[in-house]
C-alpha cells in the first residue's frame, strides 16, 4: 500500500454516483524516486494505476485488485517535485460477477498525466471495515 507514504488523500468527493475526484499530495522525498530517476524523479506507471485502486478501494470500503487494463495512456510525465499535488478522477461500475470497471484520470489544472480503463476485482478478503 503507497497510501500515507508515497501520497496522501487530501480530499475525496463524490461528483456522482459512480464518480470520484480526489486531491492529493505526492511525497517527493519517497525512495521509489532514487531509482526512477536520481535528480529526474517521475512517477512509474505503475504506482499511477495503484494509486487509482488504492483510492477507490477506499471509497468503497472494499479490497481490489487489478485485473486487467484495456487502455493505458501517459500524455504527460509526473514530477513530484513540480506538480507534488494531483486529482485523480474515477468513473466505475461494480458489476454482479465481482468486479469493477474503471476508467480515471490522474491531472492538475489542463495537464493530463494519466488515462486508465480496465477493471479492478474484488478480493475474497474485500471488506476493508
Amino acid at each position: 500500500m503507497l497510501l500515507n507514504n508515497f501520497y496522501k488523500i487530501q480530499s475525496v468527493s463524490s461528483q456522482s454516483e459512480n464518480e470520484i475526484i480526489a486531491t492529493i499530495i505526492l511525497n517527493p522525498e519517497h525512495e521509489i524516486y532514487k531509482g526512477h530517476f536520481p535528480n529526474n524523479p517521475v512517477v512509474p506507471g505503475v504506482v499511477s494505476v495503484q494509486i487509482i485502486n488504492e483510492i477507490l478501494s477506499k471509497h468503497l470500503v472494499k479490497k481490489l485488485m487489478t485485473s486487467s487494463a484495456k487502455s493505458i495512456k501517459f500524455p504527460a510525465m509526473i514530477n513530484p517535485n513540480v506538480n507534488p499535488q494531483l486529482f485523480v478522477k474515477i468513473n466505475y461500475t461494480e458489476n454482479e460477477d465481482k468486479s469493477c470497471k474503471v476508467t480515471a484520470q490522474i491531472f492538475f489544472e489542463d495537464i493530463i498525466f494519466l488515462k486508465f480503463s480496465g477493471s479492478f476485482l474484488f478480493s475474497s478478503d474485500a471488506d476493508l471495515r
